[in-house]
């Protein structure tokens, strides 16, 4: 049973992420996704792991690193919501308006 949903846009947020990595490299675009989605799993097991950022929002959500290039963003209620997966090279704070 999963612990957690994605919102509309995390699902896209993901196809984009996996879709640009696959243009170069399936292989490393499928392990991405595993990747992302047990530490999803961790995240659901476990929702107080990720942080507060208040100097990105102020909304009530928490940030997970995930590999070197992205946060994953979602709100801690049970079951978690993944609202975002972002690059952290993106200007976040204007992303979760």
């Amino acid at each position: 049973m999963t612990n957690y949903y994605l919102t509309e846009i995390a699902e896209q947020d993901i196809d984009d992420i996996v879709s640009y990595i696959a243009v170069e490299n399936k292989n490393a675009a499928l392990k991405l996704l595993d990747s992302l989605f047990k530490s999803l799993a961790m995240l659901a097991e476990n929702p107080m792991m990720g942080h507060e950022r208040p100097d990105l929002t102020n909304k009530p959500v928490r940030f997970w690193p995930f590999k070197a290039h992205y946060l994953i963003v979602y709100s801690y209620d049970f079951p978690i919501k993944v609202v975002r997966v972002l690059s952290g090279y993106r200007d976040i704070s204007s992303l979760l308006v």
